[in-house]
């Protein structure tokens, strides 16, 4: 079974913040990355050409909306919680998730295993928050590691019990 790592930037205060080079790192090593609508365009945007290349990448959306067609991009609009499900059921290895929805779905459903929190010191004061869409599925959730990197930010690894 396919392990499903989240990885959540976020200020102090619990807000969005932009990834570092360690998400990067992660998607490297996964065998495949998962996104929302709303990551995906902010990559596509933010990154001309489609960085992500070397990966297959899934987007969770409402409809398939695919402006880098000659890339190894896959849209999940229909029963996004089965079709991950199958997903993960099949074969061994990780699948790198990022993005607020996606992590709604992940977590309201139980088929996130791990989560990778890295806290910035910095405080936004906005009311937009990173996870403002999890209702939870009950999961008891531990820490598994935590270490300052780069002098300053925190990474919190929790995982399932």
């Amino acid at each position: 079974m396919k392990q499903i790592t989240l990885y959540v930037y976020q200020t102090i205060d619990g807000c969005p913040a932009r990834t570092d080079k360690r998400v990067d790192d992660a998607v490297l090593k996964a065998d495949c990355l998962l996104l929302d609508e709303e990551t995906y365009l902010d990559v596509f945007v933010n990154h001309p050409g489609w960085p992500l290349t070397e990966k297959e990448t899934f987007v969770v959306a409402q409809a398939d909306c695919n402006l880098t067609e000659k890339q190894p991009v896959k849209f999940i609009t229909e029963d996004a919680v089965g079709e991950l499900s199958r997903m993960k059921a099949a074969g061994d290895g990780v699948m790198v998730a990022y993005g607020e929805r996606i992590a709604a779905v992940l977590l309201n459903s139980g088929l996130a295993d791990e989560i990778v929190v890295v806290t910035l010191p910095k405080v936004a004061g906005s009311d937009e928050k990173v996870l403002r869409h999890i209702t939870g599925d009950g999961a008891m959730w531990v820490v598994r590691s935590c270490k300052v990197l780069d002098g300053e930010k925190v990474r919190t690894v929790y995982g399932r019990v």
